[in-house]
């Protein structure tokens, strides 16, 4: 495959998450993939720390990734060596584990920075201007790709409240008509009996509702109750 085409293939993966639904570790999984594929580099780290995602830190040491966060800016350093005051913790790290060049890219969704990336290269050089932009653009992508799944999550846990607070008003309601037949009272003193009786017993109304619409629940003793 040409570049042309592996770049095209690259940012279809990345848009594919929103379509296919797929988790934000799928998003990162694909971005880290395709950067090493396409980007003269050896390996990449991901820092999302406005994100929160378990599988990547909220926290970092000094180095790079947070200072390209916290500044919005990119970051090549093409002798990591001559960084060891900048970042003396990051560089021995990094120096230990052969790398000796790195580039940071912010990750951007609009006019949010949600993280940073970061490239390693075991040879001391940076990278060109064509790859930076290449970079950047894939992890633009892939932050708005993450965004999105941010609120599709956000809307539907929602959604799912909504529902179940609907539900819950729905047989509340069927409950205190139940109890009004019953009891022979009204069905604002029914429901006046029924939640004494939940608050008495610790129990949430829903659940108190749903033992007497399904018979569950022995409603002889609390429609005998007086209200307080």
């Amino acid at each position: 495959m040409g570049r042309e085409s592996a770049v095209y293939a690259a940012f279809a993966s990345l848009t594919a998450s929103i379509t296919e639904d797929l988790g934000p570790d799928r998003v990162v999984d694909t971005l880290s993939s395709e950067c090493v594929r396409l980007l003269p580099i050896d390996s990449m780290e991901v820092f999302l720390p406005g994100l929160k995602l378990e599988r990547y830190p909220a926290v970092t040491e000094e180095g790079p990734a947070l200072e390209s966060f916290e500044t919005g800016r990119d970051i090549a350093v093409g002798d990591l060596s001559s960084a060891v005051s900048r970042w003396p913790g990051y560089v021995d790290r990094m120096a230990g584990l052969g790398y000796a060049a790195v580039s940071a890219l912010p990750m951007r969704a609009e006019d949010e920075i949600v993280g940073a990336i970061t490239f390693l290269s075991t040879r001391s050089a940076v990278l060109s201007t064509e790859d930076r932009r290449l970079g950047q653009a894939l992890a633009d992508v892939a932050s708005l790709c993450l965004v999105q799944q941010r609120e599709l999550r956000h809307y539907r846990t929602l959604s799912e409240q909504l529902q179940t607070a609907l539900d819950s008003r729905i047989i509340i309601e069927q409950a205190k008509g139940v109890l009004a037949e019953r009891s022979g009272v009204s069905v604002s003193a029914a429901f006046q009996r029924m939640r004494a009786f939940a608050r008495s017993t610790n129990r949430k109304l829903a659940d108190v509702a749903h033992g007497v619409v399904d018979g569950a629940l022995d409603t002889e003793e609390f429609l005998r109750r007086r209200v307080r």
